[in-house]
């Protein structure tokens, strides 16, 4: 985002923001039926390796491609759900601030966020999670720190051993140099469910969080 826009008071941010992308919204709408045709043709041809490039990176050893493409008549049935769904909802991830993505949503008629684009440190979502560790790392927040490491990891773990760390440790070079590999992903797609979440971080590495009742939490990174 530029500094232009990223100056506006934040009720004329967010406006601007809903005006830019109600102008875009029917055409992701249109590209997202489209890919979902596709991938209803790699289902009705069987083709396996189609169905998983039109998968991300991710999420691709979670599709059970056996029990869907099994036989003729389960991928008729995928095939004409991938084909005409119930719905279909575009997301997209808008930068507030350099380090701040923000979950939105397409309902039909705006784009609408899906968390408080206003909290600094939110631990809501698995994306707010990450954003809060890589915000908090830089500004030395150690006790949101704290609060964002799983309740096993913080047994025996205080501020001051996560200033250390991070400051003059051992592993402080390697702590910083993953954050900033992590900040670098923050807006590319997490893959979750309940419980569980993980984003690709590329080259076999990989970002975990938990839940840990209404917030999330991070494994490592």
């Amino acid at each position: 985002m530029s500094p232009r826009i990223g100056s506006l008071g934040t009720p004329a941010l967010l406006g601007l923001l809903a005006l830019l992308a109600l102008a875009c919204g029917r055409r992701e709408l249109r590209d997202l039926s489209r890919a979902s045709d596709q991938v209803a043709s790699a289902v009705r041809r069987g083709d396996a390796r189609a169905l998983s490039e039109k998968v991300i990176v991710g999420a691709r050893n979670r599709v059970d491609y056996p029990a869907i493409l099994s036989d003729k008549q389960r991928r008729a049935e995928w095939s004409r759900r991938l084909a005409k769904p119930d719905a279909v909802r575009p997301t997209a991830t808008v930068f507030v601030a350099a380090d701040q993505p923000v979950a939105t949503v397409w309902t039909g008629h705006a784009w609408v966020f899906t968390e408080d684009p206003t909290l600094v440190y939110d631990q809501s979502s698995p994306r707010a999670a990450l954003r809060s560790l890589v915000r908090a790392s830089l500004l030395g927040r150690w006790d949101v720190l704290l609060g964002l490491a799983p309740e096993r990891y913080r047994l025996g773990l205080s501020e001051d051993d996560l200033r250390r760390a991070w400051s003059d440790g051992e592993y402080a070079s390697a702590l910083q140099a993953a954050r900033e590999r992590l900040a670098g992903h923050l807006a590319d797609p997490i893959v979750s469910d309940a419980h569980e979440a993980v984003l690709d971080l590329g080259d076999g590495e990989a970002a975990h969080l938990e839940r840990e009742g209404p917030r999330w939490v991070v494994v490592d990174f």
